[in-house]
């Protein structure tokens, strides 16, 4: 008797999980049917997608390839451009080395004098430094 209630008890808890299987078995199924139709629809869209993709990646390969000749060329000019500063920068070194500007200190010390003679006659006409009349309130 104990074997016929072991093989009662067996096929109860088979019967029950079979059971308790059947709800998914069926979600199972409309996952499936809903891949099947969504696959049907994707088919005949397939080839313009993958044509539409093949566009896409020509035009962004196109455009770093210009990207890429255009920071090219600018980099190309900027390097000109430095070398012709550098240029122009050793050139002046080497005059200002060779010459000597007595006239260009001259002016320089001019234009100093010149601007301390005009604050102190703006300062003794009544215009002082903090621009009221050399008056602080």
């Amino acid at each position: 008797m104990t074997t016929d209630n072991i093989l009662i008890l067996l096929s109860v808890a088979f019967l029950l999980f079979a059971g308790l299987c059947v709800p998914f078995l069926i979600q199972i199924l409309r996952t499936a049917r809903e891949m099947a139709r969504t696959l049907q629809l994707l088919n005949p869209r397939l080839p313009l997608i993958m044509k539409n993709l093949e566009e896409i990646t020509t035009n962004i390969n196109r455009t770093s390839i210009t990207v890429h000749r255009h920071v090219a060329e600018i980099s190309l000019t900027l390097n000109r451009i430095q070398g012709i500063i550098g240029l122009f920068l050793g050139l002046e070194e080497i005059l200002r080395r060779r010459m000597s500007f007595p006239f260009a200190r001259a002016l320089r010390s001019s234009m100093a004098v010149g601007r301390g003679l005009r604050v102190f006659v703006d300062y003794l006409t009544g215009g002082g430094p903090e621009g009221k009349g050399g008056q602080s309130t």
